[in-house]
């Protein structure tokens, strides 16, 4: 079985076609991530002395690291005069100010507000915020189980134990993470080369007749379908952990820094109201791990709706058409009240931050169930249970003489 399963690996993973198609994805990624630090962050404006990129740099230690009430302090004296000056915008536009860090008094007051007074306000109040919500919840737990409510009371101290004690007692930086969990276009191009290498699994023995073959052999029918379903496994979740590795990396290139892993995730200001207590590195290995998920079930699906073709063209358009309809669902579904409309569809797991971002519950027997829970609890029964249909009803051998051909082919 192990031959099987690595033969089968080889075929699929090892071509020449495929392998080619990763690496010009892998590039096409990477430069697509330089793209968005290039296009959207103010840091990407040059290294000279008085780039935004240099000053914030230079500020970052005096700054970063636990929140004090002399940091906060030592901000403010630098940015109230700045906010004061450009209030009524008669302020000196020139941009060779030798009293600035930029070289305009605007430029300096941009920078603090965005980068430095911005961000740690957030920070700072979020422990009011989460104790507000918590308190919240709590009231509203103890109210609804007085009624008899039990489900809205179970889903209350829920949320109460999620967000009791919360807090962000450091500064740092989280751009770079901001960006790397808001970006899809890695989703995209792992969805289209696993179109591209799984749609064909089963419909290449038949195009050269190799299935009839292959039933004459004690390895062939059963044992060779659980083969193939443990390589296009195999592939599906490490392009997922490949891709996932790749955009960690490119961001980490590309913003030049990996600093602010540290920090909890919601730290991230879209993040505010998530169920996860966990950093932000540790957000990005469950990502992965989620995307892994996401992407395996695909191609379980992938693989139900090719199996009974002949020919790759019939199998790759239904394929495309289904994937894109899934698509265009799970990116509608994510503005939807409804928890369930969200949760079904495995595109979700791909693009999981609207997953973690809120948290949504799911009614089962009167107990909650976090959203993100269920869309994993979901997946994974889909994958398994598209897995069995296709076991089942992949032709297999009845009769088998060894050394000879002497059996009965039922052909698909």
């Amino acid at each position: 079985m192990k031959r099987l399963i690595r033969y089968e690996l080889s075929k699929l993973c090892f071509r020449r076609a495929v392998l080619l198609t990763i690496l010009v994805f892998s590039m096409l990624n990477l430069s697509k991530i330089r793209n968005v630090y290039q296009s959207y962050s103010y840091l990407a404006n040059g290294t000279g002395e008085q780039s935004w990129n240099t000053v914030y740099w230079q500020l970052y230690p005096q700054l970063s690291g636990i929140i004090t009430g002399d940091k906060i302090e030592r901000l403010m004296k630098r940015y109230r005069p700045l906010e004061e000056a450009t209030a009524d915008l008669t302020a000196s536009t020139a941009l060779d100010n030798p009293d600035t860090m930029t070289g305009n008094l605007y430029s300096d007051c941009n920078l603090l507000d965005k980068y430095y007074v911005r961000p740690m306000k957030y920070f700072y109040n979020y422990k009011k915020t989460a104790a507000q919500i918590a308190e919240r919840a709590k009231s509203n737990s103890i109210q609804f189980q007085s009624i008899g409510n039990q489900f809205e009371g179970r889903k209350n101290a829920v949320i109460y134990h999620r967000f009791a004690q919360r807090e962000i007692p450091a500064f740092g930086y989280t751009e770079m993470y901001n960006y790397l969990v808001n970006y899809d276009f890695s989703t995209v191009l792992m969805i289209l080369l696993c179109l591209y290498a799984v749609t064909t699994v089963f419909v290449r023995e038949k195009e050269t007749q190799m299935n009839l073959l292959l039933l004459t052999s004690p390895g062939g029918g059963y044992m060779t379908c659980a083969a193939k379903l443990m390589a296009v496994s195999v592939f599906s979740v490490g392009i997922a952990i490949w891709f996932s590795l790749l955009d960690f990396i490119g961001f980490c290139l590309a913003f030049h820094t990996g600093e602010g892993g540290e920090l909890p995730i919601y730290a991230i200001n879209n993040f505010a109201n998530t169920p996860l207590n966990m950093t932000l590195f540790q957000y990005v290995l469950l990502s992965a791990a989620v995307r892994a998920l996401g992407m395996w079930s695909f191609c379980m699906g992938m693989l139900a709706f090719s199996m009974k073709w002949k020919t790759a063209l019939f199998p790759f358009a239904i394929n495309l058409s289904v994937l894109l309809a899934l698509i265009f669902q799970g990116a509608s579904s994510q503005f939807y009240s409804n928890i369930w409309e969200k949760i079904w569809n495995p595109y979700v797991l791909l693009v999981n931050r609207t997953l973690f971002a809120n948290t949504e519950f799911i009614n089962c027997l009167g107990y909650p169930v976090l959203g993100y829970q269920a869309a994993l609890i979901l997946s994974m029964l889909t994958g398994f249970l598209l897995g069995g249909i296709i076991l089942r009803c992949y032709t297999r051998n009845q009769h088998h003489v060894p050394g000879g051909f002497g059996c009965e082919i039922r052909s698909l």
